[in-house]
């Protein structure tokens, strides 16, 4: 141990006040608003986009090809990232103290940073299928059992790319005399050069990968297309073509949503080296930036999936999707409560039917007896009349 971290630990902090000025405890109640709302529709569509991925996959043979599989596995990561990662960081967020203890301290970081390698390796693996799959389409393709240990190896390297935020971050509480200050503090001699290494792996590595395969795909596709006539079928170019085309966007979404966290991280070196203090500007920057990162895990089952014919097909089967599509189709909304109340208001409306109808059954039954009653009166003075009549009395 060194003299600093030893003076640091030895010097009694109750003796002395934390500066006031700096105590802020928990921010504005209309930030932690705002902030939460432009989380939740996140969450909610990240979560459900995921979901009806891995489902699709798991449910329906003829999708679970080894490419879809590797896909599910990161749609399997985005999941987990959305709903673990979002609630500590806004925590942590809204919060001058740490709020997570020991174990959120050992755990926050290391899976984030789990759940986004593992992710992007799964997209790397994705490019160069693709790359295989249309530039070399002589070379072995990825089978069944390759796809499960490519998973298995995804996995394994982000635990292990992710170990020393959970080695080299420490919970530490220092109680002063007006204030008790708890935090999560990094090693600040390992892990602002290990950012560099994970935003090697989380950006610069796939996104030159990515680079690299679809390169080599719109070149070949550039070559097939001056002998479309002669030797390649029209229909196929246009296909790859197609595929080139989504690839491209995967590219530009990648680049606009993972750049910022690069900025990020360089950012945090500057602060680390300077110890200066973090303005308002940064710290919007660094939410923004993370933000991002957290779209990028939601919108990855539109660009991987969705974007695919055989999923939107597949998605059309789904018997709740289906059901919503029909209550659409007529006007009206598949929920309990509405069928609920259908139920009743046509209840009651047939009620009512029947009970007019008895109504005008009485109705028409008095009537009758009334006019029955009207013609015996009628001749019983006719007889009364003629009876008088006979007798005189008139």
């Amino acid at each position: 141990m060194d003299a600093h971290n030893y003076s640091s630990i030895e010097f009694d902090f109750s003796q002395w006040d934390f500066p006031a000025e700096r105590i802020w405890r928990h921010k504005a109640i209309e930030e932690i608003a705002w902030k939460v709302c432009s989380f939740l529709p996140l969450i909610i569509f990240g979560l459900y986009a995921n979901y009806v991925l891995i489902y699709l996959i798991a449910t329906n043979r003829a999708l679970r090809s080894p490419t879809n599989l590797i896909i599910s596995n990161m749609a399997m990561a985005d999941l987990l990232t959305l709903l673990i990662c979002p609630v500590m960081f806004l925590i942590n967020d809204f919060y001058q103290n740490f709020q997570l203890g020991w174990v959120g301290c050992k755990l926050e970081g290391f899976l984030v940073v789990v759940f986004l390698i593992t992710a992007v390796l799964n997209l790397s693996v994705v490019s160069y299928d693709r790359l295989t799959a249309i530039v070399l389409p002589q070379e072995t393709r990825l089978t069944q059992h390759g796809a499960k240990i490519v998973i298995a190896c995804t996995w394994l390297t982000g635990l292990l790319l992710a170990l020393p935020l959970a080695i080299y971050r420490e919970y530490r509480v220092r109680i002063w005399r007006n204030f008790t200050e708890r935090y999560c503090k990094e090693n600040t001699n390992v892990l602002p050069k290990y950012w560099y290494v994970l935003i090697t792996v989380l950006v610069w590595l796939p996104l030159s990968i990515m680079l690299i395969c679809y390169t080599a795909i719109f070149i070949k596709l550039d070559r097939y297309e001056k002998r479309v006539l002669s030797r390649e079928n029209p229909l196929t170019v246009s296909y790859k073509r197609s595929v080139a085309k989504t690839l491209f966007i995967v590219v530009v979404v990648f680049v606009v949503l993972r750049l910022p966290f690069t900025i990020f991280v360089v950012q945090r070196e500057k602060y680390y080296k300077t110890a200066a203090s973090v303005g308002c500007g940064t710290q919007y920057f660094s939410y923004f930036s993370q933000y991002l990162m957290f779209v990028n895990a939601a919108v990855n089952p539109i660009v991987y999936g969705f974007n695919n014919e055989n999923f939107r097909r597949a998605y059309a089967q789904i018997g709740w999707v289906k059901r919503r599509r029909a209550a659409s189709a007529n006007g009206g909304h598949n929920c309990c409560y509405c069928d609920f109340v259908k139920n009743r208001t046509g209840a009651v409306v047939k009620a009512e039917q029947n009970l007019n109808q008895e109504i005008s059954q009485s109705a028409a039954e008095e009537t009758k007896n009334l006019e029955e009653t009207s013609d015996n009166l009628s001749i019983a003075k006719e007889s009364l009349v003629t009876r008088l009549n006979s007798d005189g009395f008139i």
